[in-house]
């Protein structure tokens, strides 16, 4: 199957996420990517900026981090970015 969810990435679903959404989302993204949980801890306490950060990625770049966790978790996420960010 052809990953191409990412391409369909709006970054400013991330925007409309509150903090309580966009640190749940973080936390799963950077769970299945197998991240440090004390940096994720770390990115968390910066909302502000990891919004920002986030706001900018394009879609592949998107799609290259979604990729990283798998196709179903990826699905997933993205998935829940695009409910969450109507």
């Amino acid at each position: 199957m052809r990953n191409d969810y990412g391409m369909n990435f709006d970054p400013q679903a991330i925007a409309r996420l509150n903090d309580g959404e966009l640190g749940d989302l973080v936390t799963q993204i950077a769970s299945a990517v197998g991240a440090d949980p004390r940096k994720t801890s770390a990115l968390l306490g910066n909302m502000d900026g990891l919004r920002e950060s986030l706001k900018g990625l394009t879609p592949q770049q998107a799609k290259q981090l979604l990729d990283r966790a798998g196709e179903e978790k990826s699905r997933e996420i993205y998935e829940l970015i695009r409910r969450k960010g109507r």
